[in-house]
């Protein structure tokens, strides 16, 4: 037994003494991506701070209470809107209220930290994405469902009750079979309903990109669609593109100069949740983060009054 022992200290001293075996560098899964890098690569902590802190939910719920309390404004108010482009009389329109959908009202960090974790490829980014929607499993953002139930119980000065139009870049795409031309809706649709989002007109509330021809990614059509028929009181989103159009090739002080000529509707008629895992404000970066991080800040554009 001594000698076993003896024999068995030996090797383990020469293994301690022994060329330790090369760790996996970190680059094997940009190799594995190249030319392009790991999908979000760099995102680990603001997939984080969305599905764990208490900061993100304190915030999203503050957001939604805030917009509940301008949504009763807004009623009050027939010449209220938050689409620039309805102007002139507009009592004669039911209320609408506009949002998106993904980081607005489902919560999808639990897909990005997935594809965080297997280091996967932008190519591969369609298909692991369109296979999350069939699970039906987004939770709601913190606030959004207890918003979207009372928003549709209110009403206008006239009696006629608010309708929630969700207006989302999920896009319609066939998956080889004989079936739906736009199952991502039928999932979407699952997944609202799991949540306790159910009414009576929702398939037609439900916007998503390619549904009908000209609803590209840029909402501004269907906005214009919801606005024919209804008074829009607010509009909630995620990103700048949710509110304006035609910003996601702006440079960062364009982006900056747009904010700001509309600076009286932000927390009033627009209401953003924070989302720092993406958007097109990652577009106006650059490709180079390095770089970007070493840029000063883009100083705020809006002239103070007051």
């Amino acid at each position: 037994m001594r000698k076993f022992l003896i024999v068995m200290i030996a090797a383990l001293a020469a293994a301690g003494c022994a060329t330790p075996e090369p760790r996996p560098q970190a680059m094997s899964a940009q190799s594995a991506c190249s030319p392009d890098r790991p999908f979000a690569e760099g995102g680990e902590r603001a997939t984080l701070w969305m599905n764990s802190s208490v900061e993100f939910r304190s915030s999203a719920e503050g957001i939604y209470r805030a917009a509940l309390q301008a949504l009763r404004q807004g009623l009050a108010d027939p010449a209220w809107s938050a689409e620039p482009s309805q102007a002139g009389d507009l009592s004669g329109l039911p209320p609408a209220v506009v949002m998106d959908i993904d980081e607005t009202v489902l919560d999808n960090s639990a897909a990005e930290a997935r594809m965080l974790l297997q280091h996967m490829c932008p190519k591969n980014f369609p298909a692991v994405w369109d296979a999350w929607l069939t699970e039906h499993a987004a939770p709601a953002i913190p606030g959004a469902a207890a918003f979207i139930r009372a928003a549709r119980e209110l009403k206008d000065g006239q009696g006629r009750p608010v309708r929630v139009f969700l207006i989302t870049n999920r896009e319609c795409a066939s998956r080889g079979d004989a079936g739906s031309s736009c199952p991502q809706k039928t999932d979407t649709l699952a997944n609202l309903r799991a949540l306790g989002l159910d009414a009576p007109l929702l398939e037609d509330e439900l916007m998503l990109r390619g549904e009908q021809h000209g609803w590209v990614g840029e909402k501004l059509a269907r906005r214009l669609v919801v606005g024919d028929q209804h008074r829009i009181v607010l509009n909630i989103g995620d990103d700048l593109a949710d509110f304006i159009p035609d910003v996601r090739r702006l440079s960062l002080l364009e982006r900056e100069h747009a904010r700001c000529r509309h600076r009286d509707w932000w927390g009033t008629r627009w209401f953003v949740l924070p989302n720092p895992m993406y958007g097109s404000w990652q577009r106006a970066l650059g490709p180079d983060l390095d770089a970007a991080l070493a840029q000063a800040p883009i100083a705020p554009g809006c002239v103070e009054t007051g």
